[in-house]
């Protein structure tokens, strides 16, 4: 007579692995008796997190039988709950476990459905266990089964990220990942696990224009597989999160929640970078440790003033306050030299081509270098510091509606008009080399692209300015549909390549228009005025 199979018991108590992430636990046929989601990520599966009292006190009335009040002290009369056993066959550290824990990529483990469910936006690490060894084992293991997808995710990063947020020196942080030093470096895991969520995210929504890589590829694990690695990895003391690499990581995944849309915790990892940043003196070179090489220099650089763009942008789009000014600052826009000329001992010196007519002898390594991409960057950060002191204008204009005296206007003249700023600025604007007022389509070749990359985002920039400037003026129907159809000329002719791109930020630019138009509606409005504005939404 044939036995029925044994059908698995559920699992009273969650291991450690899953109880640190709040999924399901559930038994599996896996012969070191590993639950599925440690079989399917490789992993110890350890009960090793300090027992819990479970159960009601004696004494405790029936409509109390919720969770006891912290604080309370237990009756002396009753014995303390003892801690489960652990299931039998679990193996926490032996020599079997270690040597499955850490399996080459190529050994992936086989996952049977979709192991990657449990890591949605609603997965909520468990408070209170705090064994971040543990945790970095395990988000280590699944970053060496990741090993493929993490190098191509870095590799897609310089294609569709790094023209807009340079937080990178190319070349060292790719050999670093290839070296796999992100294992042996918390720090610079986690800005390497928010690296891959910000990636995976723009994939998934269509950034790539190169046939190099295919949407699909890169899907798995998905972006929020390593948001979830990245957030596990800063500690949760961040008088712990040392360094470059942790302001780095919340910089990132800032980024990445606006690509998520989650908007709130865009503003949460912007408060832990700025956080970090002034316990690190990022606002202040004189405050940067005296042995910084050239890479880390001109990292810090792009790292400030990317954040500082960030952080105006967020204020104009969502609200809130500006939590760094220029005035504040003591940091020095990035090099205009391409990565390839900075090495760890200082500037290297590009070639110069025979037709220049210059002498070697007497420039310096910036006049040396052929037009940089970088000199665009650093234009684009020139229209958000003026951007920082339109939007004070505009928030001055309802300062009275606080009950308090004004003051500002002791120190400031009275604002510019849309017509003054945009003049000075487009002066500005034609003093840039002709490669960054065009647009040409893409080639797939990021020397030439990066420039593509910097006239678009200039141009969204600019459109960013006036829109703002605008809004600080009463303007009729007419007036108001001009400038949008303007604006919309302007992004017509941009490439749609760039556009997808620079991705959902870019979209809150274009928002800016209908705002610009909606506001219309609200009066009366001719036939014609009507089916212009609709025309043009």
């Amino acid at each position: 007579m044939s036995q029925k199979p044994r059908k698995l018991q559920r699992v009273s108590k969650a291991c450690d692995f899953c109880n640190r992430r709040s999924i399901k636990c559930g038994r599996s046929e896996d012969p070191l008796g590993r639950c599925q989601n440690c079989a399917d990520f490789d992993v110890p599966c350890t009960f090793d997190r300090p027992a819990k009292r479970r159960g009601v006190k004696a004494g405790t009335r029936a409509s109390m039988r919720d969770t006891p009040l912290v604080g309370t002290p237990a009756p002396e009369n009753v014995l303390p709950v003892l801690p489960a056993a652990q299931a039998t066959g679990r193996m926490s550290n032996s020599s079997a476990s270690r040597s499955s824990y850490y399996t080459e990529s190529a050994h992936r483990p086989s996952f049977t459905g979709d192991p990657w469910s449990t890591f949605n936006a609603g997965g909520v690490a468990t408070e209170g266990y705090d064994d971040d060894g543990a945790l970095r084992n395990s988000w280590n293991a699944f970053a060496i089964a990741s090993d493929r997808q993490i190098r191509n995710l870095v590799q897609v990063y310089f294609e569709i990220v790094y023209p807009i947020f340079p937080l990178f020196h190319k070349q060292s942080f790719i050999e670093r990942v290839h070296n796999q030093e992100h294992l042996r470096n918390p720090g610079l895991f986690a800005s390497t696990m928010a690296v891959c969520a910000l990636v995976s995210g723009r994939a998934r929504d269509g950034a790539l224009f190169t046939n190099r890589w295919h949407r699909d590829e890169l899907a798995e694990p998905p972006s929020e597989a390593f948001y979830a690695a990245a957030k596990d990895s800063i500690p949760r003391d961040l008088a712990a999160a040392r360094g470059i690499n942790y302001m780095r990581a919340c910089a990132i995944l800032a980024i990445a929640s606006i690509q998520n849309g989650q908007i709130k915790n865009m503003q949460k990892y912007s408060g832990m970078y700025h956080t970090l940043t002034s316990m690190e003196g990022l606002h202040d070179e004189k405050l940067w440790p005296k042995n910084l090489s050239a890479i880390e220099t001109e990292e810090r650089r792009r790292l400030f003033w990317s954040i500082y763009t960030l952080d105006i942008y967020s204020t104009i789009v969502w609200g809130g306050v500006i939590r760094y000014r220029e005035a504040h600052s003591l940091v020095r826009y990035p090099s205009e030299v391409d990565d390839e000329f900075i090495t760890p001992h200082g500037y290297g010196l590009p070639p110069i081509s025979p037709e220049s007519g210059v002498s070697p002898d007497d420039v310096t390594v910036v006049s040396r270098q052929p037009v940089a991409w970088l000199r665009g960057w650093n234009f684009t950060t020139d229209l958000y510091r003026i951007l920082e002191y339109v939007v004070d204008g505009n928030r001055r204009r309802f300062s009275s509606a606080n009950g308090t005296s004004q003051v500002w206007s002791l120190f400031t003249p009275a604002s510019m008009s849309e017509p003054a700023v945009m003049e000075r600025v487009l002066s500005m604007y034609a003093a840039l080399p002709s490669q960054f007022k065009e647009t040409p389509p893409t080639t797939g070749d990021m020397a030439k692209d990066l420039f593509g990359f910097q006239s678009a985002n200039i141009q969204a920039t600019l459109q960013l300015l006036r829109m703002v400037l605008l809004s600080a003026e009463e303007l009729g129907v007419d007036r108001k549909c001009d400038v949008a159809g303007e604006l919309l000329s302007v992004f017509s002719k941009v490439p749609v390549e760039y556009l997808n791109a620079i991705s959902s930020p870019l979209l809150h630019h274009l928002g800016g228009i209908g705002y610009i138009l909606g506001s219309v509606m609200e009066g009366s409005l001719s036939e014609a005025s009507y089916q212009r504005v609709r025309t043009l939404l």
